[in-house]
């Protein structure tokens, strides 16, 4: 019975303590569609849809799952984690978005910085000097 009792609360810390750990993401959760990205040195990049000849939607659920998908093809699908770390520009902590196995997209930013500038308009920067962000919006 007393080892019974000790699994237990090992098993209701260990649930615990993985919740207290966890940033909160309820308000990026849902399906964004890309609209740009910009920057470089000198603000010399600046891609569109239009540009790349792309449309990609991001979306993120509340388990931390999130998908992408190009063209209306899914292209890639895994977790992703919410730490916070300092922002160049404002100095402060903030939320750092990393999609699993790191992935990537030529012309997007998917890891990094990731803020609601308005209530469904997202950014996400790659916290560099001279780097690039790329914005989004919320589908209805």
């Amino acid at each position: 019975m007393k080892n019974l009792l000790y699994i237990f609360a090992f098993a209701l810390i260990s649930c615990a303590s993985s919740q207290i750990n966890k940033i909160d993401n309820s308000d990026i959760v849902g399906t964004w569609n890309w609209t740009n990205t910009d920057g470089g040195f000198g603000n010399h990049i600046h891609k569109t849809p239009e540009t790349l000849n792309k449309k990609i939607q991001l979306t993120l659920l509340k388990n931390y799952q999130f998908s992408i998908s190009e063209n209306g093809t899914l292209v890639s699908k895994g977790t992703y984690t919410l730490e916070m770390k300092k922002a160049i520009y404002s100095n402060k902590q903030e939320r750092f978005i990393q999609l699993s196995d790191d992935q990537q997209l030529s012309g997007i930013v998917l890891s990094g910085i990731i803020r609601l500038v308005k209530p469904n308009t997202l950014e996400i920067s790659d916290n560099n000097y001279d780097g690039l962000g790329s914005g989004f919006v919320k589908l209805n």
